[in-house]
């Protein structure tokens, strides 16, 4: 007659039958999970402003009475777009003005070439030849021709001071701001728009000085824009302020977003900003691996090649709202732990790793 032992672990039902002819230390399957480390990943966020990257303060380069303003706060540029434009009619008569110059200078300097010109056919033999009078014509010559380089030059300002009397964006962005109206006389160099560069979109935070190892080792940043809570974007911390900020004693960071679509993220909006870094090694464990020795935590390490198991204290980093305990020390990299029924094991036990389906 056989008598069979019925054993329970975590939920599995062990029936060991004994009888003549079998081994009364038949190896118990237990359920059991490889140990292997990994940097335990270590969140923060923080909330931020959305800014551009760049933002230009736009001036024409010549001074004048303002005809035109096309374009409002808030409007969408292009690149060579017209923001603002003075009364050209002054402009362009200096540009004429110019241009005559220019022509009469030109008119001169090839008189002077032609008189010079004639004077040298008459050779040095000629009794009408005096070096006098061909060292005159040389130097009129080549004041004729300083002359007309001077013109060109001045030409060309003319026509530059022509062009800058139209104000264009110099890239694609968004008009937030325009201290000018129509009507207003400006002066060069006076800001007529401030142009926010769309190319790249950032989110500035304020980062306590105890956080700045970690966004040093950022392994990951995602923005979640107020506006659109339910989109993810990816981003890159560029900047991280060299001096506190006297006040709040933060430092200034920088996170350039990578894959803003067009038009989501405008200067100004509220943004969080999810920042991942990476630390210690920890194990990541089931909580029913844990037991209690001497009012430590512990686990049982199975030992394939004894078929027994040991029970080793182990130092727990923390907790995961999953049930799942981190475990930073106490265990080896590939060691099987046995992660159900420890509270019915003790080291004289066989027992094996369980080859069934896990639930």
């Amino acid at each position: 007659m056989r008598a069979a032992t019925r054993l329970f672990f975590g939920g599995m039902i062990c029936v060991l039958a004994g009888g003549a002819g079998e081994p009364a230390d038949t190896a118990r399957p237990v359920r059991v999970t490889a140990v292997h480390f990994a940097p335990r990943a270590t969140p923060a966020t923080f909330s931020g402003s959305v800014q551009p990257r760049t933002s230009a303060d736009l001036a024409f380069q010549a001074g004048g009475r303002v005809v035109r303003r096309p374009v409002n706060i808030g409007d969408h540029v292009t690149a060579g777009q017209m923001i603002a434009e003075l009364d050209l009619s002054d402009l362009r008569y200096a540009r004429e003005a110019a241009e005559a110059a220019m022509r009469a200078a030109e008119a001169d300097a090839v008189s002077a070439r032609a008189d010079l010109s004639r004077y040298q056919r008459l050779g040095q033999t000629s009794a009408a030849y005096l070096p006098s009078e061909f060292d005159r014509r040389k130097a009129a010559s080549k004041m004729a021709d300083a002359r007309l380089t001077q013109t060109i030059w001045q030409t060309e300002i003319a026509r530059d001071q022509l062009r800058y009397g139209t104000l264009t964006a110099d890239a694609d962005g968004v008009i937030t701001a325009l201290p000018v109206q129509v009507g207003q006389v400006v002066s060069a160099g006076q800001t007529a728009a401030t142009l926010a560069h769309s190319a790249e979109t950032e989110v500035a935070i304020d980062v306590p000085e105890n956080r700045l190892g970690m966004i040093r080792a950022a392994t990951g940043v995602t923005i979640s824009p107020w506006a659109a809570p339910t989109v993810t974007l990816h981003g890159r911390v560029r900047e991280i302020g060299g001096q506190a900020d006297p006040a709040s004693r933060t430092f200034a960071v920088r996170v350039t977003v990578t894959d803003a679509p067009p038009g989501l993220l405008q200067p100004g909006m509220t943004a969080m900003v999810n920042v991942a870094a990476a630390g210690e090694d920890v194990a990541v464990l089931p909580g029913s691996a844990l037991c209690d020795q001497d009012g430590q935590p512990a686990v049982w390490v199975l030992d394939p090649a004894i078929d027994h198991a040991a029970r080793r204290l182990v130092r727990v980093a923390g907790y995961r709202g999953d049930g799942a305990v981190l475990i930073q020390a106490g265990l080896a990299e590939g060691e099987q732990v046995v992660t159900a029924g420890t509270s019915q094991i003790d080291p004289d036990m066989s027992l094996t790793a369980w080859a069934g389906a896990t639930r």
